[in-house]
């Protein structure tokens, strides 16, 4: 656990999803909880948590109380002011950051804003954190001049005591600036994250905590491949295009989903395919067999987690030797992967498109021969990288030439294709884990 306490301070009255707030706050609440910290929120009496994430927090308490869309003194004005300012109070003493939303600008939280601005002084040590999530313009002296007394027209002429704002866009700095009166080094940008386990559809607890022991949506390049080990399925070339693609400075995780492979030489390949990702320059992050991740993944895995790993990696080779259709070809597509195929296997073409990358590998299929003679017994090609009569250390160089080129294809479409690149750029930087770590925590301290 951290040794900051946080808090959150929000009016909500009930949970709606649909609410962009709610999910600004869920949002928040998910990368406190993962960033171990124990944050409270603050929301009105009337909140029910039931079946969300704020069940798995501290829920304080302040009165429900009338709310107006514009600048308004109703009858309760200065008792409901009043009665949030004594809660608050109480809530905050012990607090160290407080996260505000919304609070200190639009016309319905004016009772709330005008409640923390009365205790802010009053606690010098609390930091304030005022995210501002529309476009509202803020309350001013103007707006609230004819409608306010002097006491609550002194307490918007002073600046929020110790207190930064934060916004979503660096762009957007200097105008947020303007809008409060502030300097542009008060105002911070902290994006708005992700929860990739919901997008992706990830439930399964085990498959989170695979993904988050590999640090997987920090890659450049996610290549999953679900295969039973059998040696026609030439898992070794999945394995050398990842690692030559980490030669063409892209980060990647290779995840060889290896099921029904417990027994006999399934167990020997296996341990040559790790073999082959050091030799290739794979670390023990960068590849892993799911099989070996936990017991109840050893022999078979889930198939709603096999497509969700589909549903974030965004690279797929299949370079097997004998296939008839490639269900998992299939998934990959759809699941907009870039799609690296075999060459040799011209039933390919005619499943899957000529819109791919088409590869060297080998085949049970003769290519040059005629069909009826290509689908002969024993009829294959043999692929050997490089021209013949040289030297196996020199055919190793041409091999490692050709996955290169391989790489490059792949590097090219994943940095200039516009949706694969916007896909990585937003996953990179956009996942809770990376939001928090890079801008929300340094605001703490």
């Amino acid at each position: 656990m951290n040794n900051k306490k946080v808090c959150i301070f929000t009016n909500f009255f009930d949970f709606d999803p649909t609410y962009s707030l709610c999910r600004v706050t869920v949002d928040q609440i998910k990368m406190l909880l993962r960033g171990g910290y124990e944050p409270s929120v603050i929301v009105s009496d009337s909140f029910d948590p039931s079946g969300t994430v704020f069940e798995k927090v501290k829920l304080l308490k302040v009165p429900n109380v009338a709310c107006h869309n514009e600048v308004k003194k109703d009858e309760s004005f200065e008792k409901d002011v009043d009665a949030i300012y004594r809660k608050l109070k109480e809530h905050l003493k012990d607090i160290d950051v407080c996260i505000t939303q919304d609070i200190v600008y639009k016309p319905s939280e004016l009772k709330y804003n005008f409640a923390a601005r009365r205790i802010a002084p009053e606690l010098p040590n609390l930091k304030w954190l005022h995210w501002i999530n529309s476009a509202t313009p803020p309350i001013t002296l103007n707006s609230l001049m004819g409608i306010f007394t002097d006491q609550y027209l002194d307490l918007v002429r002073k600046p929020f005591p110790n207190s930064k704002y934060v916004f979503f866009n660096d762009i957007s700095r200097d105008i947020i600036a303007k809008n409060f009166g502030i300097t542009t080094d008060d105002v911070r940008i902290v994006h708005h994250p992700s929860d990739f386990f919901e997008v992706y559809g990830i439930t399964s607890p085990l498959l989170q905590k695979f993904i988050d022991k590999r640090e997987m949506f920090s890659a450049d390049a996610i290549f999953v491949y679900p295969i039973r080990l059998d040696r026609g399925k030439q898992v070794e070339y999945v394995i050398k295009t990842a690692a030559s693609v980490k030669k063409l400075h892209m980060d990647v995780r290779c995840i060889i989903v290896d099921f029904h492979s417990t027994g006999g030489d399934k167990v020997t390949y296996r341990e040559e395919l790790k073999q082959t990702g050091m030799y290739w320059g794979l670390t023990p992050k960068e590849l892993a067999f799911t099989s070996e991740f936990t017991d109840d993944w050893s022999v078979r895995i889930p198939h709603e987690d096999v497509l969700a790993m589909m549903r974030f990696s965004n690279v797929f080779v299949m370079p097997s030797v004998s296939e008839s259709y490639s269900l998992i070809t299939q998934e990959a597509a759809l699941t907009k992967n870039l799609i690296v195929l075999n060459q040799d296997f011209p039933p390919y073409r005619d499943i899957f498109g000529p819109h791919n990358i088409f590869r060297k590998y080998s085949s049970n299929w003769d290519v040059l021969a005629g069909y009826d003679e290509a689908m002969r017994a024993g009829a294959r090609t043999n692929t050997e990288y490089g021209p013949a009569n040289i030297s196996k250390e020199e055919r190793k160089d041409w091999e490692k030439r050709y996955h290169l080129t391989t790489a490059g294809m792949i590097v090219d479409r994943l940095r200039n294709d516009e949706q694969l690149a916007t896909n990585i750029h937003i996953r990179k930087n956009r996942w809770l884990d990376t939001v928090f770590k890079k801008e929300l925590e340094i605001l703490f301290y």
